[in-house]
């Protein structure tokens, strides 16, 4: 049952009983996927039988009313028929409301499946988490005694495998194709499995989210395979859609057809999260859910795709194998997030191809709990020489004994069972002891003493294209790099700089001397040295203190922002960071229409505290780089971004955009009060009075968007879009005023006279001045443009109500 048709009924209900009637029954169909909510005894699909492809109808003392969009919503109201009730006005009232209804249920769904858009999907599976939470904390003795479902939530991370070559061969329209009939096949998967509540979701691309309640995690993965066996064996597409396809498409050739499968990764939050988290961590618990389901998949792919992997497996088997380079010898493994791998742990492999069942697996961590069995015989070992998160870092000890292919199982050694160090692992011990890097623990109380000056800078440093580092320095680790990164930093620094690894990826420097342009200088020349002795390139973010708009005391996590604006930007960066540099990416993605993107990006610099601020002075007199010798394939540093003659009021811009991403993304009511906001400071800013007008004429608020429209064409001098005379004409006619509203639903007209919303509004204004062959006319000719969202009295005047 969809939880927004129940509140859909409660609100029309509220609305219907000074009326006398009620709505026992509503149903919705968008892309095949049916979504309904009745009362009980009321058959929602014998009633659309009965309706059919009518709009209206009386049946057995119900009234029926269909409305077509997109989507088909068909609605059932009973009424007493000798009440004298005119079921017109119910219908006129309906009508009213299931338009809205269908607007948000739209806006909320993917137009390609009808699945679930991932922002939608996020909030009903916090409200479907928060309902089996209260479920499950009211449930009675009684209830309990029938043996009662425990509370959990499983969510299945679906990936389409080698999709992106069905893109390459076939064309992108054919791929839509297939996605569509790969949604169609889950659902029909979901529908026959009867679990009960079931989101489907559409996560973007070729990745979907499905999100089951009640099921233990051996029950989800025992779903998660009979799924992916569903997919492998099903025809996707299948034949008919293949010929509908082509017929559409005369042109399109395929050779054959694509075997569709897909990696699907598994995560329950059992019923120890579920009733544990507050309604406040709720959200918090299913990130993380995402978040390994995620992992499972990647696992999957890697472990040879079309199969199934639940991230309580990867737990619960110590460890899995999941990539090997034969010729640098590191090895990627995959442990979970929880097992607390460090660097120089030491693992025993063993071949799962020859499992024997005689020797027990310990899970790591853990007081000898066995989790399974190994063969007798171990491969080798792996020490770890680096950690990330979820994925571990290995060079193999033993070389000549194995190679540990993907698939292949780990076991941690304890420190007292592992084997004496040879000369090789003392070496690499003593490098790290001698390393240059000042502790992690100095650098940070450094940075928080530096805070409480009036100046300081930080300076975070990290490599481009670590892939192409590795395959151009063959054995040589990242450690190493790092490493030789720090002597020459260590090299130009002066007493009192600090340099520290941050993590796995950065290298902190603290400058004692808090100068811009020296520490640019000191750069450029680490820059030059580095390529000539090393043959890599890195980039490096400027924290400068006395720069407006930015949060001294959120310095680290606005450099780690920063450095992520530089790799966007391209290799070989140097990145002083100002409010502008910052919201680059926002403003590129607003100007590709990357409206998602754009809020996101949005919410994570407000979170850091980052705003907007007029003519930031810059450092000048200082040039980038060009062409530095002795890095391959890249053009050495082509100027320092970020640095001289900084203009505009970023921050106010971004607020603007990010308002008019809501609009876009359907958050109307965050839309409407972003817009508020920027009009409190500037009551002409085109932008956001554009959305406030939008907004509030979507969400029925027709007041305030006619309000909003009149300033629109005011400060425009009437010069706005056909589209917008449309609905603010259309608002006008909502609240009574209908010459307004004919004149401009003619201005929409004279623009644009194939629009066939604003033709049949214009007739309902032509039928409230009692211009009734008029508006007969006007509905005809919308009608015949394919327009369906007909009042009874529309119908009715057409001879079809």
């Amino acid at each position: 049952m969809s939880r927004s048709l129940e509140e859909f009924r409660k609100e029309t209900n509220r609305v219907l009983r000074d009326l006398d009637a009620k709505l026992v029954g509503v149903s919705f169909i968008l892309n095949e996927e049916v979504s309904e909510s009745a009362d009980r005894g009321v058959s929602m699909e014998v009633l659309r039988e009965v309706l059919g492809h009518a709009s209206q109808k009386i049946h057995e003392g119900k009234l029926l009313l269909a409305l077509r969009g997109r989507g088909r919503l068909v609605a059932a109201v009973s009424f007493k028929e000798d009440s004298g009730l005119d079921p017109g006005k119910i219908s006129g009232l309906l009508a009213l409301l299931m338009r809205n209804f269908v607007l948000e249920e739209e806006r909320d769904r993917d137009g390609l499946t009808g699945f679930l858009k991932k922002e939608a999907f996020r909030t009903q599976m916090l409200e479907m988490a928060s309902r089996i939470k209260k479920d499950a904390e009211s449930s009675t003795s009684k209830a309990r005694a029938r043996k009662p479902r425990s509370p959990s939530l499983s969510f299945f991370h679906l990936d389409l495998d080698y999709f992106k070559g069905i893109n390459d061969t076939l064309g992108h329209r054919f791929g839509d194709e297939v996605l569509r009939s790969f949604a169609r096949h889950v659902r029909s998967f979901f529908t026959e499995t009867e679990l009960g509540d079931v989101l489907l979701a559409r996560l973007g691309g070729e990745e979907f989210g499905v999100l089951v309640s009640y099921l233990s995690a051996s029950e989800a993965q025992a779903l998660g395979e009979e799924l992916c066996k569903f997919i492998r064996e099903a025809k996707i597409p299948t034949v008919d859609e293949v010929e509908r396809y082509r017929s559409a498409n005369p042109d399109f050739k395929m050779p054959s057809s694509p075997q569709v499968t897909a990696s699907i990764g598994i995560a329950t939050a059992d019923s120890a999260v579920i009733l544990r988290a507050s309604e406040q961590s709720l959200p918090g618990e299913f990130d993380q859910l995402y978040e390994r389901a995620d992992v499972a998949t990647y696992v999957a792919k890697k472990l040879g795709r079309d199969r199934v992997m639940a991230f309580e497996r990867i737990l619960a088997e110590g460890g899995t194998v999941i990539d090997y380079d034969e010729r640098t010898g590191i090895v990627t493994f995959d442990l979970g997030s929880d097992m607390g791998v460090d660097v120089g742990d030491v693992f025993l492999v063993y071949d799962n191809r020859k499992f024997t069942g005689s020797e027990p697996i310990i899970q790591p961590g853990s007081q000898q709990k066995v989790i399974g069995y190994f063969p007798k015989l171990s491969l080798g070992e792996l020490e770890v020489i680096m950690c990330q998160p979820q994925v571990s870092f290995a060079m193999r000890r033993g070389a000549e004994m194995f190679i540990p292919a993907p698939g292949f199982f780990l076991r941690w050694v304890p420190p007292s069972e592992r084997g004496r160090r040879r000369p090789s692992d003392r070496r690499r011990r003593d490098r790290r002891r001698d390393s240059v890097l000042s502790p992690r623990s100095l650098f940070e109380a450094r940075l928080r003493e530096s805070q409480e000056r009036e100046k300081f800078i930080l300076v975070l440093l990290f490599f481009d294209n670590l892939a192409t580092i590795r395959e151009q320095r063959g054995s040589a680790t990242l450690k190493e790099l790092y490493s030789s990164l720090a002597a020459e930093l260590e090299k130009l620094s002066v007493p009192g700089d600090v340099v520290s690894a941050i993590s796995n990826e950065f290298i902190g420097f603290l400058p004692s001397v808090p100068q811009v342009k020296g520490v640019l200088e000191k750069l450029t020349e680490l820059k030059r040295n580095f390529a000539v002795r090393e043959g890599a390139t890195f980039s490096a973010v400027i924290f400068d203190s006395s720069t407006k708009g930015l949060d001294r005391f959120r310095a680290l996590e606005i450099a780690r922002k920063g450095a992520e604006i530089a790799r966007f930007k391209g290799a070989d960066q140097i990145v002083v960071l100002d409010p502008e540099t910052l919201f680059s990416k926002l403003f590129f993605y607003h100007e590709h229409g990357e409206y998602d993107k754009v809020a996101d990006e949005f919410q994570q610099l407000h979170a850091l505290g980052v705003s907007g601020v007029t003519g930031v002075s810059g450092v000048s007199g200082v040039t980038g780089v060009t062409g530095v010798s002795g890095v391959t394939g890249v053009t050495g540093v082509t100027g320092v971004t970020g640095v001289t003659g900084v203009t505009g009021v970023t921050g106010d811009q971004a607020l603007v955009y990010y308002a008019e991403a809501l609009s876009y993304l359907g958050r109307l009511e965050e839309a409407i009060q972003k817009a508020t906001d920027i009009l409190a400071k500037d009551k002409r800013n085109l932008t956001a009075i554009q959305v406030m007008a939008s907004s509030a004429f979507e969400l029925g608020r027709y007041t305030e968007a006619v309000q909003a429209y009149e300033s629109l064409s005011k400060e425009k001098k009437g010069k706005i879009a056909a589209w917008q005379w449309r609905d603010f004409g259309i608002a006008l006619l909502y609240l009574g005023e209908t010459e307004k509203a004919l004149g401009h639903l003619d201005r929409a007209l004279a623009a644009d006279s194939t629009d066939a919303s604003a033709i049949y509004h214009k007739g309902e204004v032509l039928l409230a001045l009692g211009e009734k062959e008029k508006a007969r006319a006007q509905f005809m000719r919308a009608f015949e443009l394919g327009y369906r969202e007909l009042s009874p009295q529309a119908a009715k005047l057409l001879g079809q109500g």
